[in-house]
This record gives structure tokens, sequence and C-alpha cells, in this order.
């Protein structure tokens, strides 16, 4: 009985271990989702603008679920990829927020 409880408390700190950089990506994924929608509602972003942006955090969550479907977590690398993903999609955002159109 000892024996089953620690190995489900070690179990249990292994999977708390992992979560927390598997859910940076989410974090981050739903961060430049709320930057994009400032943007709409600043009007610093226009329609069509906002339409493209949106596109490409819809591949990038593709991505990463098809990066999950083979073993539910992701590993190191494909963490990487996601977030040089993310930053040239932050780029992106930056630019368009940033550029001199309007929505009005």
């Amino acid at each position: 009985m000892k024996i089953l409880l620690m190995l489900a408390a070690l179990g249990l700190t292994t999977v708390a271990a992992a979560a927390p950089a598997d859910a940076q990506v989410n974090r981050r994924q739903y961060s430049q989702e709320r930057r994009i929608d400032q943007g709409i509602r600043s009007g610093r972003i226009t329609p069509r603008e906002a339409a493209r942006l949106q596109r490409n955090q819809g591949r990038i969550n593709g991505a990463e679920q098809r990066m999950r479907a083979s073993g539910g977590r992701l590993t190191y690398r494909e963490r990487q990829r996601l977030d040089n993903r993310q930053d040239r999609a932050s780029g992106r955002i930056y630019r368009q927020k940033n550029d001199r159109r309007r929505y009005r």
C-alpha cells in the first residue's frame, strides 16, 4: 500500500513538472489572441488584417494539436518550433497594430 502511494505521488509530481512547459504554449496562444482582439477593438487592426492574423493563429493551434496527437505531450523540440512560430506571429501582430492603417 505504501509503495502504491509513493508511486502515485511520484507520478503526480512528474506530471506536475511537465505541465507548466506545455501550459506555456497555451498561455502564449491565448495572449496572442487577446492582442489581436485588443487591436480590433481599438481600431488599430483592420478586419482584413485581423482575419489574416487569426488564420495564422489557427494554423499554429492546428500544428500544436497535430504534435500533441502523437503522445499527448509536447517534446522540447516541438515546444521550440511552436515558440518560434509564435515569435513570428507576435512580430506580425506588432507590425499590424503599429502601421498607419486604422479602422474606423
